[in-house]
């Protein structure tokens, strides 16, 4: 064994950058610190604030402060790496003969000269007496009790504490031996003080292998303890690019001669973030899994959730030797699980293992996937079903299973996998024979009809189109139950077992409309790529429809055209609906009513079309509307009814839910953040609106991302949150310009001009950038937004509502108040004539109009016209342009020398809009207050010179 040799970390050239490892291991044959020089990853994602207290621990230490840290995690979750790191980035920031100081990230360093000793542990080592303490310990001779050795120990760490701070790391102490375990103990207990840091890691510390007197110390206060978790998703799409440059830059030479494979494959593609929290999700965010899946899976593959994820080596090498120290009913009982999904009810486990009779020399041995060391050794399994079932020992048979970490124990006696990576590689231990018989077990005996089906699909060997019909009656009945995904599960396959080649083919555009329909746009365009030889019309309609969800809307609109001059009843409405969303979106709105009406009038319904969802989104609403749907609800949005909004459009939401369609849903929670928004409630509205708008990126639903960013920028704008705001906007105008959307770019080209002034920037709209005369009459939009004459928008008058848009909230009051700062009166003037007295412009028109008369110097007429937009608001409960009103009020009073009735209201004013967090207005309130020598509720006036006190009294000069 050699011995551990203290390694300075003064000495940055001793630093090598190596690939990113969850606990990679460093090269040579010694431990860190012995023959191989100090290391650390070349890559290391997240662990901020694990990193954090690293470094203050190390801080303390290098001032003469003893510290100890203990990390557990399970196998590959970045131990290692974690103390590396920490340690490699203080021997970054060290100055020699100085101390602590910051480094170039302004971190403080551990101090010149700290020297790291690192052991680690050794599965085959475990029973070697003293192996830990004789790679610590230079004479390791005479060491033959625990406490000699410990004694030994402790003056070997005295001695190199005394030349300097040193660092010692014991890695994965759970493979230690137990006498070097005492040792340690008897150290640790016994901690000098000093310029000293002692790091214990291991899997478990808590693990009874470790002395108990080890375990107590490790738990108590004197120990700083970090229990690491998995990865965030983000942190592996950072780790997945990290894994992009180094292909890029190491692999060049190797993919000239054998291509791109592996890593080097995601320098082509990025991982989106669907792929990276499906990844999260089936590694539970470990290191060392995510890195093998992104080494060997395409991003596409990880993205698939049509395609089960498979388990890694790196996992299924552990799990091959916990599932073969198993006995043969605990094995069988394993196999059963794997069959019958993520979890199921032991009863049916033990039944359907009991029901797999494996006749002795039926099937040969066979090597088991991932155990590469019992092959080398001549080694095999028992095939995993061989060798009987647990029917008497059920409970015997779990508890082993659960004592090898590969199921466990749920609610009401059910039982689940561990984790998705123990499902995978269960599945990947059965051969295809072993898992058919299991198949055809749980057929006979689960009692779900549906269940039994897919079992039987599952054994199936040949075509069957009798069991493919059934698979397609089945997914018909999962769509009534909005379960959209599930029937394309079915129908795919159903389309397997088909022997008919055109049968095959319409099952397979099923599948595309059904997955389409199910709101998955990233896993719908994979299948629409695939070859179909299917001819019919109602594919160009399912293609049209993927088009328009996909943001192609040329595409969609020669598609959905081209399908409905070959129309079928059975999808003639859905194809007019389509095509009225297509003229909503491009901003016809007068063509996307009527193709609408087109669709009511059909006599079958498709059961995900909404015609009166376009018509009402469109401004013409039409009688026999659902008193339940969106549309009911963008009605009362319209009429300013915002409870009977809330209400309706929180039931259509929850409905949606249930229908199993997200592309409606999506919409309708961006509604019902509107309304909240109205309401009063901004942190519900905003983030419900955030979840809407990060759903539909992550589904593919590009066509929603115009109107979902307008809404998300609605909030951040009211509280004056500039930036913020500006960035929806412009990122919501940027994906209409991309997809040629102009009802989003009208929507969100509007947003980004009066939200300019706010903020300018490159690029920005600048105030007076709005052309003159009436929007109803199309002519006031942005200059930038102009339609020119080759632009699909040229001559659409329906552009004009860009101001009205449901999804545009609050921009036309804003729209008019901008016109009047900029003393365009007669522009102001004019958008109020062209707008309706309805309940929702009521409030926000009385409070312009008094605006107006403000303005014009009118403060009889401006008070007047106040009050009843204070009146209207209250009656429809619109705390915004309630404060709004309040707020003008205030102003015509100052002005007109009334300062304390002008403070009362102020005040009032106040406390509303800064309870909304709408801190623009709550600061003009203050400045208004100031003004009449008042100040706002809550806060503390300074005190006032002699002069200006006196000028604030009741009818004196205003300002």
């Amino acid at each position: 064994m050699d011995v551990g040799r203290a390694v300075s970390l003064g000495d940055t050239a001793s630093i090598q950058d190596v690939a990113f490892g969850g606990s990679a291991p460093f090269s040579g044959d010694a431990a860190f610190g012995g023959s191989a020089p100090f290391s650390r990853d070349a890559v290391f994602v997240g662990r901020a604030a694990e990193l954090a207290l690293l470094r203050a621990e190390l801080r303390a230490a290098v001032e003469g402060r003893a510290r100890v840290v203990a990390v557990e995690g399970p196998e590959g979750i970045g131990k290692t790496a974690l103390l590396h790191q920490a340690l490699a980035e203080c021997a970054e920031g060290l100055d020699a003969g100085t101390g602590p100081r910051a480094d170039r990230g302004g971190r403080a360093g551990a101090g010149a000269g700290m020297r790291v000793l690192a052991v680690s542990g050794e599965r085959g080592e475990r029973e070697l007496p003293f192996g830990l303490v004789r790679q610590l310990v230079r004479q390791a001779a005479g060491l033959d009790d625990p406490w000699r050795a410990g004694r030994a120990l402790a003056a070997e760490i005295d001695r190199l504490e005394a030349e300097g701070p040193l660092a010692v790391l014991v890695d994965d102490v759970q493979w230690a031996d137990r006498s070097s375990l005492l040792s340690l103990g008897y150290v640790l207990r016994r901690l000098p003080r000093g310029r000293l840091l002692v790091a214990v890691a291991g899997r478990d510390l808590g693990d009874e292998w470790l002395p108990e007197g080890l375990r107590r110390f490790l738990a108590g206060d004197a120990v700083r303890r970090l229990a690491l978790g998995g990865l965030t998703a983000a942190d592996l799409s950072a780790l997945a690019r990290a894994a992009q440059a180094e292909a890029r830059v190491t692999g060049r030479a190797a993919h000239a001669e054998a291509g791109v494979t592996g890593r080097a494959a995601h320098a082509e593609v990025g991982l989106s973030g669907r792929a990276a929290e499906r990844l999260c999700a089936h590694t539970g965010g470990n290191p060392l899994h995510a890195r093998a899946l992104l080494a060997t899976l395409t991003p596409r593959r990880l993205a698939d959730t049509g395609t089960p994820l498979p388990a890694p080596e790196t996992y299924t090498r552990s799990f091959a030797r916990r599932l073969g120290a198993c006995d043969p009913a605990a094995r069988t009982l394993v196999a059963a699980c794997a069959v019958l999904g993520e979890s199921c009810d032991l009863h049916m486990a033990v039944a359907v293992a009991a029901a797999v009779r494996d006749p002795a020399g039926a099937q040969g041995p066979r090597t088991a996937p991932g155990a590469p060391e019992a092959a080398a050794a001549g080694g095999h399994r028992r095939p995993l079903t061989g060798g009987g079932a647990p029917r008497g020992g059920a409970f015997e048979a779990l508890q082993k299973a659960v004592e090898a970490g590969v199921l466990e124990e749920g609610p009401g006696r059910t039982v689940r996998f561990a984790s998705p990576l123990a499902q995978a590689a269960a599945r990947a231990w059965l051969g295809a024979a072993e898992r058919a018989r299991l198949h055809e077990a749980a057929a006979r005996l689960v009692e779900d009809a549906g269940a039994a089906l897919r079992h039987r699909a599952a054994a199936a060997g040949r075509p069957d189109d009798a069991l493919a019909e059934e698979l397609a009656g089945l997914a018909a009945k999962e769509v009534q139950h909005g379960q959209w995904r599930e029937a394309a599960a079915c129908l795919h396959a159903a389309a397997a077992l088909s022997e008919s080649p055109a049968r095959r083919e319409e099952l397979r555009t099923a599948v595309l409309e059904h997955t389409l329909l199910g709101g998955d746009v990233t896993r719908a365009v994979e299948l629409a790529a695939e070859p179909s030889a299917d001819p019919r019309p109602f594919r160009r309609y399912v293609l049209g429809r993927l088009a328009l969800a996909a943001g192609r809307l040329e595409r969609a609109g020669e598609l959905l055209a081209d399908a409905w001059r070959e129309r079928e009843p059975a999808f003639a409405a859905d194809t007019a609906e389509q095509l009225a969303w297509l003229n909503l979106v491009r901003g016809r709105l007068h063509a996307a009513a009527g193709w609408a009406d087109l669709a009511v009038g059909q006599p079958l319904q498709g059961a995900a079309a909404r015609p009166y969802d376009v018509l009402a989104l469109a401004g013409w609403p039409r009688a026999g509307m659902p008193e339940d749907g969106l549309a009911a609800g963008v009605a009362r949005l319209r009429d300013g009814d915002v409870p009977g909004a809330l209400s309706v459009l929180g039931g259509v939401v929850a409905a949606l839910e249930r229908a199993g369609l997200p592309h409606h849903r999506l919409m309708a929670a961006a509604l019902l953040a509107v309304a909240e928004y109205r309401d009063g409630r901004w942190d519900e509205a905003a983030a419900r609106a955030e979840r809407a708008l990060a759903e539909a990126r992550g589904l593919g639903q590009r066509w929603l991302l115009p109107w979902l960013g307008v809404v998300c920028a609605a909030v951040p704008a009211a509280r004056g949150e500039r930036e913020r705001a500006l960035a929806h906007a412009g990122a919501a105008l940027a994906a209409a310009r991309r997809m040629r959307h102009a009802r989003g770019e009208a929507v969100a080209g509007a947003a980004m001009t009066l939200l300019a002034p706010m903020l300018p920037a490159p690029g920005a709209h600048t105030p007076g950038s709005l052309t003159s005369g009436s929007l109803t009459s199309g002519a006031l939009v942005p200059r930038a937004l102009v339609p020119t004459a080759g632009s699909p928008t040229a001559g659409s008058p329906d552009m004009a509502a860009a101001y009205g848009d449901p999804f545009a909230a609050g921009l036309w009051p804003l729209l008019v108040e901008r016109l009047i700062s900029e003393g365009r009166l007669d522009e102001a003037q004019a958008e109020l004539a062209a707008r309706g007295d309805t309940r929702c412009t009521g409030p926000a028109r009385a409070r312009l109009e008094g605006l107006l008369l403000g303005a014009r110097n009118v403060p009889a007429g401006a008070e007047i016209r106040l009050l009843r937009a204070l009146e209207l608001a209250r009656v429809a409960a619109d705390p915004l342009e309630e404060g709004r009103a309040l707020l003008g009020l205030g102003m015509v009073l100052r002005r007109t020398g009334r300062r304390r009735a002008a403070a009362e209201r102020l005040r009032t004013a106040y406390e509303l809009l800064d309870r909304l967090g709408a801190r623009p207005l709550a600061e003009t309130c203050a400045r208004e207050l100031d003004a009449c020598g008042a100040h706002p509720p809550g806060t503390v006036r300074p005190a006032l010179t002699s002069g200006a006190a006196g000028a604030g009294g009741e009818g004196g000069q205003t300002r």
